[in-house]
């Protein structure tokens, strides 16, 4: 039962908001915009429940607990600056989006068995996910006519209509490059989540299928990767690349010679050059709008730094829920670890990236120790990750990394257990059996 739990709090994670914009039916049934707040309370409790609960390394606590604090803290000096409660409440939501979901990961991935079945759900439904992508990046009018979506963005979401296609009302993401071709959002109904979600489901087939099934890992991993590519995610292209190409060369469950990991991953590099070649030219060249948006947000985000060095402005002054009120008045968006630095100031940026940092460390220990490879596909998926952290808020959403930082959270639990079972025995009595469980 607690297994059926875990799939429905994945698929209302990552399927929600399509399901409730089907549902809400362009005002036709108010009360389905109501499963939005519920979903978050939930997955806040669960969170709750773990910290009253379940016993976690030290480091991780007083991260998450200090990390926590200061962005209630800083909660009511967006208020002093005449910021409406709607949006300080929305973007202190999204702050801790990482850490809350990470906690509810750790709660409710408790034993191995649980781990292996939550990461099963994320790989099935990326899957899914792709092949409808697959149909839905040519049957656009099926978000617009069926889904009707453009009416829940604006009228639940508070999209601006100057953020979205004047033809179809649907939000300018899900178009790109120079010809403003159809990117897929796939279930998630997202393109820029659906990139950054089927890396995660790409990663996790990989640590969880590579010693029983090798080959169907490589082939699941292959095509998750072409939903990838169609959702046209620079971000979560290069989250990806770094990803895989790091996995495949420190791995040595797919294939056990060194110079067969080397071709392995030459051959994947050069399959993701050529798929992406064309993007990165234009990006490169500042062909494309959103290239120039990005870069001229960078240059004002480190030219203003300063101007947080040590407190923050406030929160709801900076991020993509203040964005889309326009109502942003700090740096120039854009990026997470900017979008905590200029709320929370300098410090809880950091605070941010030493939490990182500790999970790195410890997702690779339990890999050289255990031999996890779970565990060493979750340390190459936070390592993509931390390089969109400076070009956009994927690590901050719900439905693009909220999967990920569940996973995250279960992975830690597991390491933890097999780290007390391992100090527990005398040294060479008996091998850790927590991580090693989790292996499919």
């Amino acid at each position: 039962m607690k297994r059926w739990g875990l799939a429905l709090l994945i698929l209302w994670v990552h399927v929600g908001d399509p399901l409730v914009a089907w549902l809400y039916g362009g005002g036709t049934w108010l009360q389905a915009t109501w499963l939005r707040p519920i979903r978050d309370l939930t997955v806040l409790a669960l969170a709750a429940l773990c910290l009253l609960t379940v016993r976690m390394p030290r480091a991780l606590l007083v991260s998450v607990l200090a990390f926590g604090g200061l962005a209630l803290a800083y909660a009511p000096v967006g208020l002093v600056h005449g910021l409406p409660a709607g949006v300080v409440l929305g973007s202190l939501g999204v702050i801790l989006v990482p850490m809350v979901f990470l906690l509810a990961g750790y709660g409710c991935f408790s034993t191995p068995r649980n781990l292996r079945f939550g990461a099963s759900a994320l790989v099935w439904l990326g899957l899914a996910s792709t092949l409808f992508g697959m149909w839905e990046i040519v049957n656009t009018q099926f978000w617009v006519d069926t889904v009707r979506l453009p009416d829940y963005l604006a009228n639940i979401k508070g999209v601006m209509p100057k953020d979205t296609d004047p033809h179809t009302g649907l939000p300018w993401n899900f178009f790109g490059g120079e010809t403003y071709a159809r990117r897929a959002g796939g279930l998630l109904a997202a393109p820029l989540a659906q990139g950054q979600f089927l890396v995660t489901a790409a990663l996790a087939a990989l640590g969880l299928w590579q010693t029983r099934w090798p080959w169907r890992a490589l082939l699941v991993c292959a095509g998750l990767f072409v939903g990838v590519w169609m959702s046209g995610t620079r971000g979560s292209m290069l989250a990806g690349i770094v990803a895989l190409l790091g996995y495949l060369l420190t791995s040595r469950g797919l294939v056990r010679s060194a110079t067969a990991r080397v071709l392995l991953v030459g051959a994947a590099l050069v399959a993701m050059v050529w798929a992406s070649y064309g993007i990165v030219v234009a990006s490169w060249n500042f062909r494309d709008g959103s290239t120039i948006g990005h870069w001229w947000a960078l240059q004002r985000n480190l030219a203003d730094l300063g101007q947080v060095a040590l407190w923050g402005g406030g929160l709801g002054r900076q991020g993509a829920f203040a964005a889309r009120q326009a109502l942003t008045d700090l740096g120039g968006g854009e990026g997470a670890l900017f979008s905590i630095a200029y709320q929370m100031g300098v410090p809880c940026a950091l605070l941010f990236l030493g939490l990182v940092f500790w999970c790195l460390r410890t997702l690779w220990q339990a890999h050289v120790r255990q031999g996890d490879r779970l565990a060493l596909a979750t340390f190459w998926l936070l390592c993509g990750m931390v390089t969109t952290f400076v070009s956009s808020e994927n690590a901050l959403t719900v439905s693009g990394a909220g999967g990920f930082w569940l996973l995250l959270g279960g992975v830690l639990r597991q390491c933890a257990a097999a780290t007390r079972f391992g100090a527990a025995v005398e040294p060479g009595t008996i091998r850790a059996p927590c991580i090693h469980a989790a292996r499919a």
